[in-house]
C-alpha cells in the first residue's frame, strides 16, 4: 500500500514538474516574443501612454532687403477654438467674437452651438486680439499660440518672395528656393507621465532644442523696389495694361536691385489668390521680345565680323527669304541705311540682313552665348529655359533666322532679355543673377561673390554697340533719357501668338536701357503687356523708363556724366 502510494506521489510529482516546466517554457517564449518580436512596438506603445512628446517649432528664417528691411519673417500668432458645450450663449458669444477674427456672425454662432466636443474657429488671430480675448474668461473658448509668417509689404515683393502654406512649407520665389534654408529642424520635449495621464513631479525631462532656419539677405533695395512698383501699378492704370513687369540689375555684379510684376497677391492671404499669380512672370513664363532682340542680333554680327556700324544696306521695305516676306513695322523702304540706323528705326529687314548674313551656326552660336534657350541659374524657383529653335533639331525653318533676328518666332523670360543687355553694359561679359546677396545662419555668414558666366562678345565690340545703342536713344527714343546722363538702349513692340498666327490687336510693349552708358552702374527692362492707350514701346515703356530712372539715379547716388550734363547746359 505504502508503495503504490509512493508510485502515485512520484506521479503527482512528475506531473506537476512537467506543467511547470511547459509554463516555464512558454513564459521563456513569450518573454522572447516580447522582448525580441515586439519589443520595439511594445517599448513605443508604453512610451506613447507613459512620455509627453512636444514638437517645438523652429523659428523660420528672416528675409531681409539689402538695406535692412525686413520682408518675410516669423510671428505669432493664436489658434482660437471652442468646446461648445461649455458655451453658455453661442449667440451673444458670436456677436462679440466674430468682429475680431473675420468668421461670419452665422458661422460662428453655428460652430459655438454645435454637438462637436471642439470647434476649431481660426488659426490667425494676432497677439493683440488674442490678449483681448483671453480677458473675457470665457470658459468654452481655449488659446493656444504658434508660429506663422508675415510679410510686411504684402503683395509689394510678390510673386518674387513666393508664401509660406500652414504646414510651414516654402513655395515660390525665394521662400520656395530656399526652403531647406529657410526652415531650420524642430525640437522636442519629452516628459514623464503618471497612470492618470498628468506630469510626474520631478520627473525626468529630454529637451531638444530646435534649430531655427538661416536668414536670407537679398539684394534687393527696399527703396528701388517701392519706386518700381509705384512707377509700374501708375503704368499699367495709364496704357490700360493687362500686366507688366520692371527688373533692375547691376551689369557688373549680376546682383537683382529691385523686380516687380503686377498683378500680384497678398502672400499673408495666399489661399484667397488665384493660383496663376503664384508663379513668377520674370522666370516662369515666357514670351516673345520683339525688337529689343536686334541688340543681340547686332552684337552676333559686329562680333562676327560680318558688319560694322557704317555697314550699308539697301532697305526695300521687304526681305525675302525661303517663301517668306519680312516687312518693316512701317510697312516703309528707307533706302540707303547704316547698321545704326537700323538700330535707330527698328528695321526688321536691317536685322534680317545682319542674322542671313553671319549665318545660322554663328547666330545660334551667340544667341546661346547670351543665355537664350537655357535657364539662367538664378536662385529663385519655378525658372523656365526659354525656346529657342536651331538647325537640326527638326523644328527650325530657314525663315526662323531672319524672323528670330528680330524677336519672332522664340520665347525668352524677362530676366533672360535684361541680362543680355547687361553683359553688353559689362564689356561683353555675361554675370551669373542672384538675388540673396548672403545667408545668415548659427556657422556664420555665406557671401554671394559675383561670379561671371562667359565672355560673349569682346569689350571692343560691346563698346561699339553701346555707341549704336546710344545714338538710336538720341534720335528716336527721346522720352527714355534722363537729364544729366547718357542712356544706352532699345525699344520693343512685339506681337503675341495665338492658335494660328498672331493677336492682330494685343502687343507687348517695352524698353531695355543701361546708364551710365560709359560706366553702367543700372541696366533696366520695362515690360507692359496689351496696352490699349498705344501698343509702341517707345510711347509706353520708353517713358517709364525715363521716369524710375531719373529717381534710380538720385536713390542711389549715381553720379552725373559730366559729357551729358555739358550737352544738357548748352542745349538749354
Amino acid at each position: 500500500m505504502d508503495a503504490e502510494r509512493r508510485v502515485t506521489t512520484r506521479r503527482r510529482l512528475v506531473l506537476v514538474a512537467t506543467a511547470l516546466g511547459l509554463f516555464g517554457v512558454g513564459l521563456l517564449a513569450q518573454l522572447a516574443r516580447w522582448q525580441l518580436v515586439q519589443g520595439s512596438g511594445l517599448a513605443a506603445a508604453a512610451s506613447d501612454e507613459y512620455v509627453r512628446r512636444e514638437t517645438l517649432a523652429a523659428r523660420r528664417g528672416t528675409i531681409y532687403s539689402s538695406d535692412g528691411r525686413p520682408l518675410s519673417t516669423d510671428v505669432y500668432a493664436s489658434i482660437l477654438s471652442a468646446a461648445p458645450d461649455a458655451v453658455d450663449n453661442p449667440r451673444e458669444l458670436a456677436d462679440r467674437l466674430f468682429p475680431l477674427i473675420g468668421v461670419g456672425r452665422d458661422e460662428l454662432a453655428r460652430k459655438l452651438d454645435s454637438d462637436a466636443l471642439w470647434e476649431p474657429l481660426s488659426d490667425e488671430v494676432p497677439l493683440r486680439l488674442a490678449d483681448e480675448i483671453s480677458t473675457w474668461n470665457e470658459p468654452g473658448l481655449s488659446l493656444a499660440s504658434r508660429l506663422s509668417r508675415a510679410f510686411p509689404d504684402a503683395g509689394m515683393y510678390e510673386p518674387l518672395l513666393g508664401f509660406v502654406n500652414r504646414a510651414r512649407d516654402g513655395y515660390y520665389g525665394v521662400e520656395g528656393y530656399y526652403d531647406e534654408r529657410l526652415r531650420g529642424q524642430p525640437g522636442a520635449r519629452l516628459g514623464e507621465l503618471d497612470s492618470y495621464g498628468q506630469d510626474v513631479p520631478f520627473g525626468h525631462t529630454i529637451l531638444e532644442p530646435p534649430s531655427d532656419g538661416a536668414d536670407l539677405v537679398l539684394t534687393l533695395d527696399s527703396r528701388v523696389q517701392y519706386v518700381i512698383w509705384r512707377e509700374l501699378r501708375a503704368a499699367l492704370e495709364k496704357y490700360q495694361a493687362e500686366s507688366g513687369s520692371i527688373i533692375v540689375v547691376e551689369p557688373s555684379t549680376g546682383a537683382i536691385l529691385g523686380a516687380v510684376s503686377l498683378p500680384s497677391y497678398d502672400p499673408n492671404g495666399y489661399e484667397q489668390s488665384e493660383a496663376k499669380l503664384f508663379e513668377d512672370p520674370l522666370v516662369s513664363r515666357e514670351y516673345e521680345p520683339g525688337s529689343v532682340f536686334k541688340v543681340v542680333t547686332m552684337a552676333a554680327g559686329l562680333d562676327s565680323g560680318a558688319v560694322s556700324p557704317d555697314t550699308v544696306y539697301e532697305d526695300t521695305g521687304e526681305f525675302e527669304i525661303a517663301g517668306v516676306t519680312i516687312h518693316n513695322w512701317d510697312r516703309s523702304a528707307h533706302g540707303k541705311v547704316t547698321m545704326t540706323d537700323v538700330l535707330a528705326y527698328s528695321l526688321n529687314t536691317g536685322a534680317s540682313h545682319v542674322s542671313t548674313t553671319v549665318g545660322a551656326e554663328t547666330f545660334y552660336g551667340y544667341v546661346a552665348d547670351f543665355g537664350f534657350g537655357r535657364p539662367t541659374g538664378v536662385d529663385l524657383a519655378a525658372e523656365v529655359a526659354g525656346r529657342v529653335k536651331i538647325p537640326g533639331d527638326g523644328r527650325w525653318y530657314e525663315a526662323d533666322l531672319a524672323t528670330n533676328s528680330f524677336g519672332q518666332g522664340l520665347a525668352v523670360t524677362p530676366l533672360q532679355m535684361v541680362f543680355s543687355f547687361a553683359a553688353v553694359a559689362n564689356g561683353g561679359v555675361l554675370m551669373q543673377p542672384y538675388i540673396v546677396q548672403s545667408v545668415v545662419s548659427e556657422d556664420g555668414a555665406v557671401v554671394t561673390e559675383p561670379r561671371p558666366v562667359r565672355q560673349v562678345i569682346s569689350r571692343r565690340t560691346a563698346q561699339t554697340l553701346t555707341q549704336m545703342m546710344i545714338e538710336a536713344v538720341e534720335r528716336e527714343t527721346a522720352a527714355a533719357k534722363v537729364p544729366g546722363y547718357v542712356i544706352a538702349g532699345k525699344t520693343g513692340t512685339a506681337q503675341i501668338p495665338i492658335p494660328g498666327g498672331y493677336d492682330p490687336s494685343g502687343t507687348i510693349a517695352s524698353f531695355i536701357g543701361f546708364l551710365p552708358a560709359e560706366a553702367p552702374r543700372l541696366c533696366i527692362l520695362i515690360k507692359i503687356d496689351r496696352p490699349r492707350a498705344s501698343p509702341w514701346g517707345s510711347q509706353v515703356a520708353a517713358p517709364i523708363f525715363g521716369r524710375v530712372a531719373s529717381e534710380l539715379v538720385l536713390i542711389l547716388g549715381i553720379e552725373p556724366d559730366p559729357i551729358a550734363v555739358a550737352q544738357s547746359g548748352a542745349g538749354q
